[in-house]
């Protein structure tokens, strides 16, 4: 007798081949009838079964029998039947229907569903939106519709599936949504998502002050890769005048005049430049101070008094003056802009700022302890 599969019979996907386990469907126990639906599903998803009406007596026999399912047993059921192309549309309504979990899992898995019914389930409501953010199958159309929504919780899903294409517009418009989340509603989800994306792109420049350390060094080089491919121009020289102000104003402790001259220096509005002179790394006032191409003596000089919280503060003052001989005056410009929301691509010419009497600020956080002499070791 041949084994050819296709020679050989095919069996109801209800199982009624077998009638030992098509006893089960209808047991009085529980686990009985979990094991029918566990079977039956797998067989399902592995036969080729395409015939209407097999396929509807398999859907008519798994939707009354999940009714009094308990919900682990519905969820696998879901894990299995949803990502089958096979599986029917109204079946999956049914499994929807037996709780938000369940419809989770069908919504992020499903693949009967057409675009129409997910761009449905998109508008229905947050948490709908966000099991489609999930799929693995998001194409453009989808990824727009799930853009606009004002729900944080559906971004960050739609920013935390590595397969969701986001570029271009969309990527930029979603850094901004994540900055302002992050810095006017102390949401961060979208901007944690966002970072942990691989690999980052030179438009995450705009999370610069959100990203822990490792993020930064990513970010910083890819922005020096982007620079490095295009072609070499000088940027607009920084007035000597400029670099002295903040110079004086730190050693001096002034940190109203430091943030107002950064401000002026950065082209920036005042929060912006208090935010990058109270990072307690020294990072972003390190690559600020690269932008404005102040010597590495200027910016050991400024560190020293800035009380550097981030580990020993001389180790870091050595670290980020490297960080300050390696990085790429084009690529700290960039990384400014990025934070001031510009494209990438654009650079403004370097303000002229008059030092003598720049404007009045708030004053910052940091920058206003008494100055103290470095401790030196003791020697041994």
């Amino acid at each position: 007798m041949s084994t050819d599969s296709q020679s050989s019979p095919r069996r109801d996907p209800t199982l009624s081949d077998f009638p030992f386990v098509a006893s089960l469907a209808d047991s009085a126990n529980a686990q009985d009838r979990r094991i029918w639906l566990r079977v039956a599903c797998d067989y399902f998803v592995a036969s080729d079964v395409a015939a209407p009406e097999a396929v509807e007596r398999f859907a008519e026999a798994v939707g009354r029998r999940i009714e009094t399912a308990d919900m682990p047993t519905v969820l696998e059921v879901a894990r299995k039947l949803a990502p089958c192309p096979r599986t029917p549309a109204r079946l999956l309504a049914k499994i929807e229907s037996m709780g938000p979990e369940a419809s989770d899992a069908v919504l992020a898995h499903s693949a009967a569903y057409a675009p129409a019914e997910l761009m449905g389930a998109i508008e229905s409501g947050p948490r709908r939106a966000t099991a489609v953010a999930q799929r693995p199958d998001l194409d453009a159309r989808l990824v727009g519709a799930l853009v606009p929504r004002d729900e944080p919780g559906v971004l960050a899903a739609l920013a935390s599936n590595p397969r969701a294409r986001l570029e271009g517009p969309v990527l930029a418009g979603l850094l901004q949504r994540a900055r302002a989340l992050a810095e006017d509603d102390g949401d961060r989800r979208l901007a944690e998502a966002l970072l942990r994306r691989r690999p980052l792109r030179p438009e995450n420049a705009a999370l610069f002050l959100l990203a822990d350390p490792l993020e930064r060094v990513e970010i910083l080089l890819a922005v020096q890769r982007a620079q490095l491919g295009r072609r070499p121009g000088a940027p607009a020289p920084i007035a000597p005048e400029i670099v002295e102000a903040l110079e004086m104003a730190s050693v001096a402790r002034n940190p109203e005049r430091f943030v107002s001259v950064l401000a002026s220096a950065l082209d920036c509005g005042a929060p912006l430049a208090q935010r990058i002179a109270d990072d307690p790394s020294g990072e972003p006032l390190a690559v600020a101070l690269a932008a404005l191409g102040a010597p590495n003596d200027v910016l050991v000089r400024v560190l020293i008094a800035s009380d550097l919280q981030a580990g020993e503060s001389y180790r870091r003052i050595r670290t980020l003056a490297r960080l300050n001989n390696a990085l790429n005056r084009n690529a700290a410009l960039a990384v400014m802009a990025a934070l001031r929301g510009e494209p990438l691509a654009r650079r403004r010419p370097a303000p002229m700022v008059d030092v003598a009497h720049p404007p009045r600020e708030a004053a910052p956080r940091r920058l206003q302890r008494p100055a103290d002499p470095p401790q030196r070791k003791a020697a041994g």
